[in-house]
């Protein structure tokens, strides 16, 4: 009998299971799908150029991401996601336009920042919606629809579905010019298998698990195996961790969760700089936001990725047809585009049965709630995940969630 059972073999699994096993203890990772990472999933060009599936940017101050990378000697690419309002464009009303010759933008989201500075990490903003702080505003309708669209991009949901208190909560873990400074030279999920390389066999992948007790720490898997420990870490989705665990406390079953997915397409040439945009798109249509993945790659090639987020965002993932549906309208914004269009990759996080997801958005009032269960023991289960720590939605969530549970989990063996 392993000393500790971790169910997702995600950074936040790979990382309990890092630390446990430099501590000396018996660890066994269980990992449903074929691969480490969980939503950490880079894919790889012929040519070598990469595009994350998923989590794709590092800030500045994500001190974990950067102290492991820099331990395993894995290299950062270096990049400016400063908005160029000359270079993005707003495409509405099936016309793509440069942000600076809209007039009331600047000015609106200038007063949209004024506002989310009153917002404060506290009570006072727990059951108030980023949609109550928009209508506080006089906007016009261009510019309800970019900060609409910023605010899917960032929380995976509509205005209406987060709380004034969670923006704020994540607002205070960001600093201003370390925004999405980085990516992992080779694909992010490079940081999974280093980890994962760490534990060796104890990893067993395309091993389901069908449910746990965490009463009595036994964790039956799909096949009809159980396995029992002590300790047990569960390091999956929340929307996931409710189909495992049905005495799942109502203040985590009832956490909102981001839906949507991602579609790359790589392209001959970069055609949008003969246009002299950047690849940076906010539009109207249901795939939402487009941006060059390639920024901070070499090559004549160039990959643009469409964040696809919230219901639209969702519905669009969901369709076969979605990366032809969106080439066409590529084609549309930077003619001439369509005939150098070659590989594309679809992902639906939403239908992925092991994420049922993209990462947490906490909704009105459920912040306060989650806290407490997020982080106690709840007999021998110990839960981690991007969910439970305060940088949440980010790698660097994920990491700290792993690193503090394997301390509580060798805190309370001792």
């Amino acid at each position: 009998m392993p000393d500790v059972i971790v169910i997702g073999a995600g950074l936040a699994g790979l990382r309990a299971a890092v630390d446990l096993i430099a501590a000396g203890a018996d660890v066994v990772v269980l990992e449903a799908r074929d691969r480490v990472g969980g939503r950490v999933w880079s894919h790889h060009f012929a040519d070598g150029q990469v595009a994350e599936r998923g989590a794709e940017f590092i800030d500045g101050n994500h001190t974990e991401v950067l102290a492991l990378a820099a331990r395993f000697g894995l290299e950062l690419t270096e990049r400016d996601s400063t908005l160029d309002v000359e270079a993005a464009l707003v495409d509405a009303a099936g016309r793509g336009v440069p942000y600076h010759l809209h007039a009331s933008l600047i000015d609106d989201w200038q007063a949209w920042e004024a506002a989310l500075e009153v917002l404060q990490p506290n009570e006072d903003f727990e059951y108030r919606t980023l949609a109550t702080t928009m209508e506080s505003l006089s906007l016009s309708a261009l510019s309800r629809l970019v900060i609409g669209r910023d605010i899917r991009t960032e929380f995976m949901l509509p205005p209406e579905h987060v709380s004034q208190r969670f923006a704020a909560e994540i607002a205070s873990r960001q600093i201003a010019g370390q925004r999405e400074r980085h990516r992992i030279v080779g694909g992010n999920d490079r940081l999974a298998t280093v980890l994962a390389n760490e534990l060796g066999d104890r990893v067993r992948l395309s091993t389901p698990v069908r449910s746990l007790d965490a009463d009595t720490g036994a964790v039956a898997l799909v096949t009809g195996e159980v396995l029992q420990a002590p300790a047990v870490v569960a390091a999956v989705p929340l929307p996931v961790l409710s189909r495992l665990w049905p005495q799942i406390p109502h203040g985590l079953s009832g956490v909102g969760y981001g839906i949507g997915g991602k579609i790359s397409i790589q392209f001959e040439r970069r055609i949008w700089r003969d246009y002299g945009r950047n690849g940076t798109v906010l539009s109207d249509r249901a795939w939402g936001h487009l941006w060059e993945t390639t920024d901070d790659q070499v090559g004549d090639r160039g990959i643009l990725t469409s964040l696809l987020s919230s219901h639209d965002g969702a519905a669009f993932a969901a369709l076969p047809e979605g990366p032809d549906l969106l080439v066409r309208d590529i084609e549309r914004l930077f003619p001439g585009a369509k005939g150098l269009a070659g590989e594309r990759v679809h992902t639906d996080w939403t239908n992925d049965p092991y994420s049922l997801g993209t990462y947490t958005c906490f909704g009105p009032g459920q912040w306060k709630l989650a806290q407490a269960p997020l982080h106690s023991a709840h007999g021998q289960l110990w839960l981690a995940g991007e969910h439970a720590d305060g940088f949440s939605g980010f790698m660097e969530g994920a990491l700290r969630s792993g690193a503090r549970v394997a301390a509580g989990v060798l805190t309370h063996s001792r």
